[in-house]
Order: C-alpha cells, then sequence, then structure tokens
C-alpha cells in the first residue's frame, strides 16, 4: 500500500495539474515553513519571527545564548556541557523539550551538515548553532510545528531558519566587552561591508567578519559550586552530601567485597594532606569542585560573503559562503585512577596489616587524583565550511529556486594533564608512587611527568552534499482568491568519519588511554532522495484549506511518506483561528545505526538475586550476593534501529484588534512513536529484568562479564502537549515609542516510557531521570524610544522543579555523621531575571549600548542531580537551567560609515 501511494504521489508531482492558468506575478515573501510564498503566509503558520532590532534588545551576545533563551526552546546543549563531557563544545537548540536533534536548523533556507563530534548513542547529531556569528544575522524564523512534509526528516519538532545580512550596502564596525565578575570576561569584534544596490546596480556583495574570545571561569569564583563537600538541610535534618565518590586518596580492599575506606596518610599523621578535607572518618576528601571550569575559554573566528547577482528581469543567482573556527579548552579536577595494589608489591609491603592489608583480602585499590600533571583540559577546535548556491526566478507563470550545497564540519579533539591506565598502575606495580603519602616523592614526581599525555584524542569530520528545486505557480481561481500550488525535489549524500587516535584506541602501550575501553573508529554514508508537492486553497475571502505531502527514500532505513493539512479561518477582520494536523519522521543518525562496540563508563551495583538471573540467562557465572560489581556499558549502533514516527497538530489564534497590537496563541501536541534513546543505567538497575535486550557481556580483561547494553533501541512513545504565546505592542506616547512583547511557553503534558513497554512517565517539573521539563518559561521585553535614545527592560521566568534522588548521610546535632542514609529530593525553586539596556544614538555614525544581564546579580538555586542528559561536572547547581555568570556587564560601540 505504501509503495502504491508513493508511486501515486510521484505521478502527481510530475505530471501536475492542467488548469490554464493566469499569468499571476508571485509576491516577493517568502518564509520558513511552505514552498508557496504570499503576502499573508505569515499569519497562517504559528512563526516567530526575530527582526535585527529583536536580536539588538536581547542581551544576548552569540546565537546559542540568543535561542536557547526563547522560551518554547527548552531541552537544547548548552556549551557548557562540554566540562568534563566529551561533547567537543556542541551546543544544540531544542524546541519544546523534544530535544536538538528533533529541531532543523538552516542557514538562508538551506541545511547545514551535522556535527561531527556526535556520540555512538546518536547524542549531539544536530547542527552546531555556535558556528554561526549573532553579527552577521540579519532575521531568525522559528517555526513551532512538525514540517517533515515539507523538509523531511529532522524537521519531526519544528525548524529554525537564520537568515543573514545582504543587499545593504552599508558599512559598520562594532567592538564589545562583557565582564561578569572573576571570570567569563568576553571581548568581541565584528565588522560588516555591503557593496552595491540590487535595486541600483544589479548586485550586491556583503562581507562580514567576527572574533570572539572569551576566558574561563572556575568554580573557586562562585559560592554556590566552590565546594564538593557540604551540608544540606532538608525537612529539619542536616545530611552531608559529597559530589565525587573518587575525590580522595584512599584504600579499599578486595575486589568482589567492599571492605571500606582507609587513608594511610591521615592515620600516620593525624591530618589530611594540604588541599584536602577529613570526611570525619577514615578519608581524605579533595575539592574538586574549585577546580572545574563553570564556563569553558572560547575563541571563534568566523568570516561570511555573500553575493547577489540579477541576472535577467525575474532571475536572481546568490552565493553565501560561511568559515567558521570554534575553540573551546575546558578544564576539569586531575586525572582520576583505580590503582591495584598486589599482594607482594613494595607498597603492599609497606603499609602494616592493621591498615586493612590483609592476604585474604588481596589485591587492594587505592583511589588516586594525579595532581602532579595538573587539571585536565580538552581542547576541542571545530571548524565549518559552508557553501551555498541559490538561482531563483519566475517563467511562464511559475517562480522557481534552485540550490546547491556543500557543507563539511569538522572536529578536532586534543587532551592535556591525562595518563593511561597501564602507564599509572606500572607507577605502582614499581613502587616509583605511593598514593598515600602526603606528597609523592622527587622520583614519582618525574616518572608522573614522563608518563603524561598531551596530544591528539579522536579527529570526526561530517560532510553534506545537497541539490533541492523547487516551483509554484497559481494553477486556478476560486471564491477566495488563487489555487497556488508547488513541487520539488531533494536529493542529498551524508557523510560521517570518526578517527581516534592511537592512545584512545589504547595501541600505545604504557603511554595509551585505558585499553579495556577502547575508542573505536567508524566511517558511514547515507543518500536520500525526496519528491514533494503543497497546495492553498482559498475557498472563500475567510477560509482556506491547504496540504503538502512529501515522499523520502533513505539508503539506510528506506522510505516514508509524510503529510500535512491545514485550515485558515479568518472569522474578523482583527482574528484569525488556525489549524494544522500532519505527520512527521526521523531517521536514526549514522552512528546510531553503523557505531562500532566500544565499552563506556564504569557503574557500580550491588549484587542481588536479579542480577544472578541475568548473568546467568547470559551464560556466565553469577556474582556473590552483596557483593559490589563492577558493570561497564557497552556502547555502538543497532542497524535494526526503525525510524521515529509522530503525528503533531496545532490550533492557533491570532488577534490584531489595532495596528502595532498583535496576540498569537497557539496549542501543539506531539506523538511521537518508536522513539530512539537509550535506558539509563537508574532505570536498568532498579528493576534488571524489566528492560528488553538491557544487557550484554563484555571482556572485562579475565573473560566475559555482565555490561549494560549502551546501544540505542526504539523506546516506545513521547507525548507532548504544551502551549506558546506571542503577543506584542507598539505605540506611541508622549514619552515615546513604547514597545513591548510577551513571549510564554507552558508544557502541560509530556509523558514517555523509559524503555519498550515500560511505565509512562512525566519529567514536567520532575527530575527523577536526571533531567526535568520546566513547565513555564517567559520572557517579556518592554522598550522606550525616545529621540536618540532607547531603554529596555526585559524581565525573564522559570519555574522550579523537584530534583533527582541522592542518597545524603544523616549528621547529628553536633554535624558528626551517623552512618545512616536517606535518599533526599530537594525542591529546586523557579527563577526571575532582570536585564537592562540603554543605547544611545549619538551620531549618524556613532552609537553606543550599555546593558545589565541578570541586574539582581541572582544566583542559581541548590542542585545535587549527578546525571541525566547533558549534565556536565559542576557541582552545587544545574548548568543545563542556569547561568553561573551571575550580574554580567556589558558596553559595546558601534560605528556606521
Amino acid at each position: 500500500l505504501r509503495a502504491v501511494a508513493q508511486a501515486a504521489l510521484l505521478c502527481v508531482l510530475a505530471c501536475g495539474p492542467r488548469f490554464a492558468a493566469a499569468q499571476a506575478v508571485l509576491p516577493d515573501v517568502s518564509v520558513t515553513g511552505t514552498a508557496i510564498a504570499r503576502p499573508e503566509v505569515a499569519s497562517t503558520l504559528p512563526l516567530t519571527v526575530l527582526t535585527r532590532a529583536d536580536i539588538e534588545r536581547s542581551g544576548a551576545r552569540s546565537t546559542t545564548e540568543l535561542l536557547q533563551g526563547l522560551p518554547f526552546a527548552q531541552g537544547g546543549v548548552p556549551l557548557s556541557t562540554v566540562v568534563g563531557t566529551e561533547t567537543h563544545g556542541y551546543s544544540g537548540v531544542s524546541l519544546h523539550d523534544l530535544g536538538d536533534a528533533y529541531t532543523l536548523i538552516l542557514l538562508n533556507g538551506q541545511r547545514l551538515a551535522p556535527f561531527a563530534g556526535q556520540s555512538p548513542s546518536g547524542a549531539f547529531s544536530g547542527v552546531d548553532v555556535g558556528h554561526i556569528p549573532l553579527a552577521m544575522i540579519e532575521r531568525i524564523e522559528v517555526l513551532r510545528d512538525g514540517a517533515s512534509a515539507l523538509y523531511g526528516a529532522d524537521a519531526l519538532g519544528g525548524v529554525v531558519n537564520l537568515i543573514t545580512r545582504r543587499e545593504d550596502d552599508g558599512n559598520e564596525a562594532t567592538v564589545g566587552f562583557s565582564s561578569p565578575r572573576g571570570g567569563a570576561r568576553e571581548w568581541r569584534l565584528s565588522a560588516y561591508k555591503g557593496i552595491g544596490n540590487l535595486a541600483e546596480t544589479g548586485q550586491n556583495l556583503s562581507l562580514s567578519v567576527q572574533a570572539t574570545h572569551r576566558s574561563a571561569l572556575r568554580g573557586a569564583d562562585r559560592s554556590f559550586a566552590n565546594r564538593s563537600v557540604r551540608t544540606v538541610q532538608q525537612g529539619g535534618q542536616a545530611y552531608r552530601y559529597i559530589d565525587d565518590p573518587v575525590s580522595f586518596a584512599a584504600l579499599y580492599a578486595a575486589p568482589g567485597n567492599f571492605y571500606g575506606f582507609l587513608n594511610p596518610a591521615l592515620l600516620a599523621q593525624g591530618a589530611c594532606p594540604a588541599g584536602q578535607t577529613w570526611d570525619q572518618v577514615s578519608a581524605c576528601l579533595s575539592n574538586l569542585s574549585a577546580q572545574i571550569d563553570l564556563v569553558p575559554e572560547e575563541d571563534q573566528h568566523s568570516l561570511m560573503a555573500s553575493y547577489t547577482r540579477e541576472v535577467a528581469p525575474g532571475q536572481r543567482w546568490a552565493a553565501d559562503l560561511l568559515l567558521s573556527r570554534h575553540r573551546v579548552r575546558a578544564r576539569t579536577a586531575p586525572m582520576p585512577a583505580v590503582l591495584t595494589v598486589n599482594a607482594g608489591s613494595p607498597l603492599y609491603a609497606a603499609y602494616p596489616d592493621t591498615l586493612g592489608l590483609y592476604e585474604a583480602y588481596a589485591p587492594g585499590f587505592a583511589l588516586y587524583r594525579f595532581d602532579a600533571l595538573g587539571r585536565r583540559l580538552t581542547d576541542d577546535t571545530r571548524t565549518l565550511g559552508d557553501l551555498g548556491l541559490r538561482l531563483e526566478g519566475r517563467h511562464a507563470g511559475w517562480s522557481w529556486q534552485s540550490g546547491l550545497k556543500a557543507s563539511v564540519h569538522h572536529v578536532d579533539s586534543r587532551v592535556g594533564g591525562s595518563i593511561g591506565q597501564a602507564a599509572a598502575q606500572s607507577l605502582v606495580d614499581s613502587g616509583v608512587l605511593d598514593p598515600f603519602a602526603a606528597t609523592p616523592s622527587a622520583a614519582a614526581l618525574a616518572a608522573i611527568q614522563q608518563a603524561r599525555y598531551d596530544g591528539a584524542w579522536v579527529n570526526s569530520l561530517s560532510r553534506l552534499y545537497a541539490w533541492q528545486g523547487q516551483a509554484s505557480r497559481a494553477v486556478a481561481t476560486l471564491p477566495g482568491g488563487e489555487l497556488r500550488w508547488a513541487l520539488g525535489l531533494e536529493a542529498r549524500h551524508e557523510s560521517l568519519g570518526f578517527s581516534p587516535s592511537a592512545y584512545a584506541q589504547g595501541l600505545g602501550g604504557d603511554l595509551a588511554a585505558d585499553a579495556a575501553s577502547p575508542v573505536v573508529g567508524n566511517q558511514a554514508s547515507r543518500r536520500v532522495l525526496a519528491a514533494f508537492s503543497e497546495w492553498t486553497a482559498p475557498l472563500s475571502q475567510a477560509l482556506e484549506l491547504g496540504a503538502a505531502v512529501r515522499a523520502d527514500h533513505d539508503s539506510r532505513v528506506g522510505s516514508a511518506l509524510t503529510g500535512k493539512t491545514q485550515v485558515r479561518w479568518q472569522l474578523q477582520p482583527s482574528l484569525l483561528a488556525r489549524a494544522s494536523l500532519g505527520t512527521g519522521f526521523r531517521a536514526p543518525t549514522l552512528n546510531q545505526l553503523s557505531a562500532p562496540s566500544q565499552g563506556s563508563a564504569f557503574a557500580s551495583a550491588t549484587c542481588t538475586e536479579a542480577l544472578q538471573a541475568q548473568a546467568q540467562a547470559l551464560g556466565l557465572s553469577p556474582c556473590t550476593l552483596g557483593d559490589t560489581v563492577t558493570l561497564a556499558r557497552l556502547q555502538g549502533g543497532n542497524p535494526e534501529l526503525k525510524p521515529e514516527r509522530s503525528v503533531q497538530g496545532s490550533i492557533g489564534l491570532r488577534l490584531e484588534p489595532l495596528p502595532g497590537h498583535s496576540l498569537g496563541l497557539d496549542l501543539w501536541a506531539v506523538h511521537i512513536r518508536d522513539r530512539i534513546g537509550v535506558p539509563s543505567a537508574t532505570t536498568v538497575l532498579a528493576d534488571p529484568s524489566a528492560v528488553p535486550g538491557a544487557w550484554t557481556t563484555a571482556d572485562d580483561g579475565s573473560g566475559p562479564a555482565l555490561a549494560l547494553n549502551g546501544r540505542p533501541q526504539n523506546l516506545g512513545r513521547l507525548m507532548s502537549t504544551g502551549i506558546d504565546v506571542d503577543a506584542s505592542v507598539r505605540r506611541g506616547a508622549r514619552i515615546g515609542l513604547l514597545e513591548s512583547r510577551l513571549l510564554l511557553s507552558t508544557l502541560l503534558r509530556e509523558d514517555a516510557r523509559a524503555y519498550a513497554g515500560g511505565p509512562w512517565f512525566s519529567a514536567i517539573g520532575n527530575g527523577e531521570q536526571g533531567g526535568a521539563t520546566l513547565k513555564w518559561r517567559a520572557s517579556w521585553r518592554n522598550t522606550l524610544v525616545r529621540g536618540a535614545w532607547s531603554h529596555t527592560l526585559t524581565t525573564r521566568y522559570q519555574s522550579g522543579y523537584l530534583d533527582q534522588a541522592v542518597s545524603l548521610e544523616r549528621l547529628d546535632a553536633n554535624g558528626a555523621p551517623t552512618g545512616t542514609y536517606d535518599n533526599v529530593r530537594i525542591k529546586v525553586p523557579g527563577q526571575v531575571l532582570w536585564d537592562w539596556q540603554s543605547s544611545w544614538q549619538i551620531s549618524r555614525a556613532v552609537q553606543i549600548t550599555a546593558s545589565v544581564v541578570n541586574v539582581a546579580d541572582t544566583k542559581p538555586p541548590l542542585s545535587l542531580s549527578q546525571g541525566g542528559a547533558y549534565q556536565g561536572t559542576s557541582t552545587g547547581f544545574d548548568q543545563r537551567y542556569f547561568d553561573a555568570r551571575g550580574r554580567i556587564l556589558q558596553l559595546e560601540a558601534r560605528l556606521s560609515f
């Protein structure tokens, strides 16, 4: 049936209807979400448009900051996630908390290459919006509705179209400076030059350059994030919170039987080494939080050239070239290691039995931080080369356009202050390094530096080559106006290459990274062919119907047919109602389908009868009840993945009671089937037998062992519903021109299954699974323009949520630990922030803008969450929802000539 439907669709597209149409001239108005241009289309779609004035008054100084700050953009990947997480500096945008992979990012209406450093699970697979300089953007169009019927895969949740500056013969230079307290200071330089005017000379060349540098902000510079150990009050009870269990020099014995933590240096000297804190029992804790970057160091350099030429009456040729280089250097605490203390080794014999090193428990294990190496560094350089060519015109009643795209994204990732597991272990085996000594010996320091690794980690490359052509025309006259028809074809080729260094692959001997969990390379590609058609039929002056249908064929996962219908009803001249219903799909990423199997982070669990049963089902020897079991998590692709399918719809009203006054209200709903993801370790360990396919085997160095299956799978369904509001007022008054705009988004429902066949779960206001969906987000901007001055006050609000449960140790009345633990969930409150901006147009050539972001210097509230999607290593607050920078003073000067 599907093949018949697709064949019929392609026949319609190829043959087209045969009407004796009039030679109508298509107006020069085209927006995101439709292939048919017409004056009133903006009111037909749930579309939010940000003009250059909106961008300048937002206070944002990067495209990522601007887009992620929109109330309906929730669930994206912040740049700060790179600290402690292998994101390579990626920053993505997500609409309605569906995920960045469901939001299609366009540059001047054309696709960009996906991020090259995406993970085997498919995370970080969208477009890296950090490459698009904000100074080069003229307008942003955000379609808050599924658009697979026009754009194909990845547009399931919506579309963001970034439209760059062009057709302007002006010249300007801008310098800006941002200064938070203690770090994250930023310099910005940009210049724009326009040559020629399209209307007068028939051609235009626009050149833009931008350079940005931002320093790092460390945890030590913020009181809410500078402690790994803190006291937490909850319900009248005091608890102790310790962020990182591998943060101290200690020892435990018996690999299968947790014996206890001991610190020989503490016992011998009665005090912890310098820079460490006694845990009031037997361990010395390092304050890792103070050493972590809350905001990484960042440099960006971009060049964009846009050329437009009128090649014939009604025909125009355009070219856009973007070259962008973005470097992010993130630093975390020194390298950790779990070192084996073997019986008979010099170190084992050096300590008496009273410290717990008994033959019956051999070998023992030492938890150690290589402070001598300094803070670990990840140095990621991302480059984007993007060339787009477009030709558009009119002929015989048709308005047509054709485009070519070549887009290449490259990631070069390096590490510093690292040491391989084999090299670290050899230092202990030889007796050179005593991990329990208060300070390393001179010989140990020299040996550590000799084993140090600073160099390449991985290289990855993503390519996209595409062609698209489309045409539209009026084909008949109906009572309400012209029946319009559009059709189009698209072909694209995508490829992804991932090349780890010898160190990352574990091939460098003692200097290699952990050979038990090597990073594995990958090469994959796909081809996509598509055809689409769109109709609009004005049945009367008040009622219009529309429809679109698209057929896609993906060489990896097969074919998909999507469609969309919509209706627009002009109830009154000032009141319009609109509704849409459509289907969508998202194909698995190349990594999700083909990434080779490889190990990842380890998880610890207590051996239970359920774990024993899983081991026996896989033909493995069961663990011993009560023992602490170390589980590997095996990642890789899954060629059996099915594409995600969706049904989405919206109902909206647009009211324009007076000129300059408008209110847009949209109720939207999305239902996704066969959602792709990886069940969390917490979910699997809570009921080891419930999650289908959750277990596999991995070689732990001594043979096959029980491991978590981290390969992506089709988890089941997700249903999400919400309301978006876009209201604005613009009117003159005695004191000047007043402008006000309110953007608001609320989530009414978000239910998903954590695994196929599992129970429903809602993350709205609930961080139980490691990440919460904020029920409310809003931004209210008010501007007064008076003469050469403009003043803007922006109020930003987001609601709170219930944090993830964390096991905390009770403290007695004297603040001493009791050995009793409770699962504690704290309430993370909502937040209101105010931003102020004043701009003075000194002359036609000079403009000065001063602003204060977060005027009240409101601090992020306490959060204890230690897991979840896109969670970095910051402690005491959650960087996914709150900004660590606090109050930011900004100054910008612009010279126009």
